[in-house]
């Protein structure tokens, strides 16, 4: 199966394709079975008898089945992601279910992660887990990896790449940095008063339907009992406005990285006071606004972030706080 990488973090670092399958360090392997041949001709010539050459023979159809067939072993496998997350943020592993038609040695390579053996099991096919090490922030549809094989003797490897589809697209998060300094100034300006521990605004007056951004700690269990659906408490406006933190991202990949890194600090810092969040990002298909209401919702929509024409420089970070004039602040 194969399927396109999307995201500002899924070209970038791509390797070499390699769709044929390609022996791995091929001189020591054949330069030994070449030794091991002349060898046993020189042992034959020298010994005359007859079960000498037909076991040289022998020898030799085995060593050549041990150089070519893992090349066909490698060709003919087949990897299919069965079960992999929405969710993940860079830096840290990111575990998927892997089914192969045959044992192989698999190494993801965009996301990066560690090689792990995968392939049918005693009771047939067996889901393997394979773990990615994302290192950048992006959206993935397709991971790809390098599919390699030395059966059925493990004289010489054959590698090749695969592009395998993931069951739904892989949400990486930038990690979490440092605040933005202006995160202070907009709580005081929200109605927070930059309080250090969460507090709901206002006092409750009844319960709603969950929306996309409500913060976990006002979920009503016991209407979402009774009724089947998420609920939450309603509570009545403290005159606490909602903060819009408008995101530019420069075009330079690193810098990038690291301003969505404290992009994300800043949401997290926000919503931890208890302040309601509006998240401003520039995404491929243009420009988007929505509240986040956790660190999960925040890095879904930098993930999904590209460089837009605001974005020069070192990219900006605009906080509007509800009422006062929007403070422009340039990222250090």
């Amino acid at each position: 199966m194969t399927g396109r990488a999307a995201g500002p973090g899924a070209a970038r670092g791509r390797p070499r394709r390699r769709r044929v399958p390609v022996p791995v360090r091929p001189l020591v392997p054949l330069a030994g079975c070449a030794a091991v041949l002349l060898v046993w001709e020189l042992v034959a010539h020298n010994s005359g008898a007859g079960w000498v050459q037909a076991v040289g023979d022998v020898l030799a159809g085995v060593l050549a089945v041990g150089l070519v067939a893992p090349a066909l072993a490698t060709g003919r496998a087949r990897v299919r992601v069965v079960e992999s997350p929405a969710d993940a943020s860079a830096g840290l592993p990111v575990e998927l279910a892997v089914h192969a038609s045959s044992r192989v040695r698999l190494t993801p390579l965009v996301p990066p992660g560690p090689a792990t053996f995968a392939g049918p099991g005693r009771a047939g096919t067996v889901a393997r887990p394979l773990t990615l090490l994302p290192e950048r922030r992006g959206v993935h549809a397709t991971v790809v990896v390098e599919v390699a094989s030395a059966a059925p003797f493990g004289l010489l490897w054959w590698r090749r790449h695969a592009q395998v589809e993931l069951p739904r697209a892989l949400c990486v998060g930038p990690r979490l940095g440092a605040p933005l300094a202006v995160a202070a100034g907009a709580e005081r300006a929200a109605g927070t008063g930059g309080r250090a521990t969460p507090a709901p605004l206002g006092e409750p007056r009844g319960v709603r339907p969950y929306r996309p951004g409500d913060q976990r700690r006002f979920m009503h269990w016991p209407a979402t009992a009774h009724t089947g659906d998420l609920m939450v408490r309603e509570m009545e406006d403290a005159g606490a406005g909602p903060v819009t933190l408008e995101v530019h991202l420069p075009e330079d990949p690193e810098a990038a990285e690291r301003l969505a890194e404290r992009a994300l600090g800043t949401v997290v810092a926000l919503v931890d006071t208890g302040t309601p969040v509006r998240l401003a990002t520039t995404e491929e298909d243009g420009a988007r606004v929505g509240a986040v209401g956790d660190r999960r919702s925040a890095g879904r929509r930098l993930a999904r972030a590209v460089a837009d024409a605001a974005g020069h420089g070192a990219g900006t970070v605009t906080v509007a706080p509800a009422g006062p004039r929007p403070t422009r602040r340039r990222a250090p």
